[in-house]
């Protein structure tokens, strides 16, 4: 696989491909950290908001991270944060790609307690651990070196959930148990859409396989989530649903032909 660094000239579709990939995760993971930032008033201690608060602060970081080494390529990112800060509720997708999970108008409806924050970042963020851990093996270096550090902390994003979920557990006992168990399918739907249709087959997704930019199909990021949050809700005591079906409208497409208004 052919790498490339900071500096280094980017055959042109190949460009076309990364910042398609990039700047949607950019744009993603800030918009992220606004909707984990509105969760603060579930919180029900102050420990609680503390961490809650922390997530919010590394979410914000991943999308700088993601914009820092999209600058460079031709990108106003400035206009892009400027452009969420000033829209957070409705943003313009001509202007910025944000997962339809993190939109609001979807968001809000999935919350409704501190249960619902534990429960989002025990189901849905193994996803994340799986999905993103995939950049670390990007054929791109700098996005290679700042995955590592994402995916780490992503990891501690799912420590967190499975630590807020205890804390429902130990101060609530069998009613937030009940609680907890309730919101579980609901975010498996998330978390297993998370990463696009097994069976895409598109042009356009096929390129990111051959340019190195991804490394994982998304029946095989399905099978590592489902591995990861099996064991965190064994870890705790609650079941797994079946016959789960995955929500792949919660994402957004990632083909470049309906993204070049947003890639300038």
């Amino acid at each position: 696989m052919k790498t490339y660094d900071t500096g280094d000239t980017l055959p042109d579709e190949y460009k076309k491909a990364l910042i398609d990939l990039l700047a949607f995760q950019a744009d993603s993971e800030f918009a992220g950290g606004q909707r984990v930032a509105e969760n603060m008033k579930y919180a029900t201690r102050p420990e609680e908001a503390y961490r809650l608060a922390k997530k919010h602060m590394e979410e914000i970081g991943h999308g700088w991270y993601c914009y820092a080494i999209l600058e460079p390529l031709g990108i106003d990112v400035n206009s892009r944060v400027q452009h969420l800060v000033e829209n957070p509720d409705n943003p313009d997708p001509s202007k910025v790609r944000v997962i339809n999970g993190f939109r609001k108008e979807n968001w809000s409806l999935m919350f409704d307690s501190w249960a619902d924050v534990a429960m989002f970042s025990t189901v849905v963020t193994p996803a994340a651990v799986a999905f993103l851990g995939q950049y670390r093996e990007s054929s791109y270096i700098p996005w290679r070196k700042v995955s590592e550090r994402i995916w780490q902390e992503e990891k501690g994003h799912l420590a967190f959930g499975v630590w807020a979920a205890h804390r429902v557990i130990e101060f609530d006992g069998d009613d937030g148990r009940a609680r907890l168990q309730a919101a579980v399918e609901k975010f498996m739907k998330m978390g297993l859409g998370f990463p696009g249709r097994p069976d895409d087959e598109s042009e356009h997704f096929g390129k990111y396989f051959e340019y190195g930019l991804k490394v994982k199909s998304a029946q095989q990021i399905q099978d590592e989530y489902m591995e990861i949050v099996s064991e965190r809700l064994k870890e705790l005591g609650l079941e797994i649903p079946t016959n789960v079906e995955p929500d792949y409208d919660m994402r957004f497409g990632y083909a470049t032909a309906k993204s070049e208004a947003a890639c300038p």
